[in-house]
């Protein structure tokens, strides 16, 4: 039987329904999908710990179950870490607004002397500039420290998710084999492992880049006698996660916070350390820990972080990276969506070779 082929305007039609279909659930069901997402990341992370104890005779929930709460000591553990400072910070934080709001009209008075400016054109210009990018970072902040219960709530979810897909993950497996045809099997599994793969070596890379970037960061502003420095070189590292946007957006916090307690000679050295760290860990860190494991162009990582800032605020800032990794893994294994897959990919990359999977077990059998 001849299959008929639609016309292009209508081929047109069907993908664009679907993509707005796609955002639509994407953006509605966020409660479900967000917590979800974090916990397959946590799995696939977690996945080498709990098949190492399987080995030595852990029952497979025994297993998932003990890998997940050496998870959670590891998060009391930073959080513990985090705890003290944040403490002294938020008893400081009407003293720190006052001294802030001090250095802000020294500041003012010294621009209207050297630009002849006058205070209303200069918070003009501070409005348009920081409802902007302080707007976003403060809102997120006092959401995140104020909604503890909230914050809490999503944590319990994504440890008990990432347990379950780590207890049921041979079912979820047998279930996409037999969801699809039998001669797709073998693409499948390799897309399977292909995605394991990268995404745990994705993941690994970037905590081992933030835990070295949280400790010359820390470094740094203990050196300079910034005060918050263990909370400062952790958060900057924090948002050094989101490519590109996430290191200004916390030397701009850094910056203010400093200049409440600090000179402003101080402040724009911590400004610059940071720069220095985040140029130092994107051109020699970065490359040497995630090696080839992710290859995306630099256009495409952008516009994956904005739009996964417009469809699930800062959580798809952070989900967008891994989110592209996959999608391009399956276009390079669908004929017709391999187009797709070289916009995604590296151009520099073109004419070498893709970096060898390991072959593992069968996904089915762990």
């Amino acid at each position: 039987m001849n299959e008929v082929k639609l016309p292009f305007n209508a081929r047109l039609a069907c993908t664009l329904l679907c993509i707005i279909l796609i955002v639509y659930i994407a953006r509605v069901g966020h409660a479900l999908i967000i917590p979800l997402a974090f916990a397959m990341l946590v799995a696939i992370m977690l996945l080498p710990i709990a098949s190492e104890l399987e080995k030595w005779r852990f029952s497979r929930g025994a297993a998932a179950l003990t890998v997940v709460l050496l998870f959670v000591l590891f998060l009391v553990g930073v959080l513990m870490l985090l705890g003290t400072q944040m403490g002294a910070f938020v008893a400081d934080f009407p003293q720190l607004q006052q001294q802030l709001l001090h250095q802000l009209n020294s500041l003012q008075s010294w621009i209207n002397v050297k630009f002849h400016l006058d205070s209303t054109q200069q918070m003009d210009y501070l409005e348009q500039m920081a409802m902007g990018t302080l707007g976003s970072a403060t809102s997120f902040i006092s959401s995140t420290l104020l909604s503890l219960s909230s914050l809490l709530v999503f944590i319990i979810f994504v440890l008990l998710y990432s347990f379950f897909l780590l207890l049921y993950r041979s079912l979820i497996i047998t279930f996409l084999i037999k969801l699809f045809k039998g001669k797709h099997r073998d693409k499948l599994l390799n897309v399977v492992m292909q995605t394991r793969y990268i995404i745990k070596g994705y993941v690994t890379g970037l905590m081992i880049e933030t835990i070295v970037v949280a400790i010359v960061n820390c470094s740094m502003f203990w050196i300079l006698g910034i005060k918050y420095a263990t909370l400062l070189g952790i958060m900057a590292a924090l948002f050094n996660l989101i490519p590109y946007l996430g290191i200004y957006i916390a030397t701009v916090l850094c910056m203010l916070l400093t200049l409440t307690n600090s000179s402003l000679a101080t402040t724009i050295q911590v400004g610059s350390g940071l720069l220095i760290v985040h140029f130092l860990d994107s051109n020699v860190l970065l490359p040497r820990i995630m090696g080839s494991k992710v290859k995306i162009n630099a256009l495409v990582t952008i516009l994956g972080v904005v739009l996964g800032n417009l469809i699930w605020g800062v959580p798809g800032m952070f989900l967008a990276i891994p989110f592209i990794a996959i999608l391009k893994i399956i276009f390079e294994h669908i004929e017709y969506m391999e187009p797709w897959a070289i916009l995604l990919g590296d151009v520099t990359m073109k004419g070498k070779k893709k970096p060898a999977i390991p072959k593992g077990p069968d996904p089915v059998s762990e």
